[in-house]
């Protein structure tokens, strides 16, 4: 097999193992946060959790992408344990669209946050309280709805940048695998394993192509075989057989 340079990520790393580990995460947290957000439809269905029209447009997209990003990461596990180029291909493509629309949906889920019922969602939180105990409650009730906005952002963020950088990864190894592709194809027009040679004399009988009447006779000529050359004479040609017909 030819040898082609494996590339490298994080300066030591193969890239072949950097998509199976995507791959790996992106199967484990797609399916985990696909999971998550099918519950909470489910839970918005029952009657259960309150949501605006904003929040469950931003609930069906991000429950749909994720489930998404985890079914393309089943073919990228495919491709780098058994090395098809082609679901390598269509995983590499695959997730560039799927993160492009991850980072979309994701935008619009932190709009709907910090544009979306936080009025409401802190008095539900304070709970009808009033006077002084109210208002401490109410300054924690918002600062805890800020800090778990915020936790969002910074954690949605890290995804991106993660699911950004294995994109490259992928690509990277895409390319190697389309050289290690060349290469094999260059050394089998270098060295096929199957030459068809041309047969040298004495390897056996020639082949003829005209029928002799001659009787066959291996003691005087062993490659005379039941076929005469073209150059053989014809039989009613000889001598003996025209005068016979000359006869009549």
């Amino acid at each position: 097999m030819a040898y082609v340079r494996s590339r490298k990520f994080c300066c030591c790393l193969p890239v072949r193992f950097g998509v199976f580990c995507m791959a790996l995460i992106g199967l484990v947290g797609g399916g985990f946060f696909g999971v998550a957000g099918w519950i909470q439809v489910h839970r918005y269905f029952a009657g259960s959790l309150d949501l605006s029209t904003h929040e469950k447009l931003a609930l069906w997209f991000v429950s749909l992408s994720y489930t998404w990003f985890a079914m393309i990461a089943v073919v990228g596990l495919f491709g780098v344990l058994s090395r098809k180029h082609g679901a390598i291909s269509f995983y590499a493509y695959s997730v560039t669209v799927n993160t492009i629309l991850i980072i979309a949906v994701g935008i619009y889920f932190v709009w709907t946050l910090f544009h979306g019922r936080e009025d409401s969602a802190v008095n539900k939180c304070v709970n009808g309280s009033t006077g002084e105990g109210g208002d401490i409650k109410h300054w924690f009730c918002h600062a805890g709805f800020d800090a778990i906005r915020i936790v969002i952002v910074i954690v949605m963020v890290i995804i991106w940048c993660f699911q950004l950088a294995g994109i490259f990864i992928v690509f990277d190894y895409l390319g190697q695998r389309k050289e290690e592709l060349e290469a094999e194809d260059e050394e089998t027009r270098k060295n096929p394993a199957f030459v068809v040679q041309a047969p040298t004399p004495g390897d056996g009988p020639a082949m003829r192509t005209t029928y002799s009447a001659a009787p066959y006779d291996p003691s005087a000529n062993p490659n005379q075989g039941g076929w005469a050359s073209a150059k053989s004479p014809y039989a009613f040609n000889v001598p003996e057989t025209a005068q016979v017909g000359g006869g009549r």
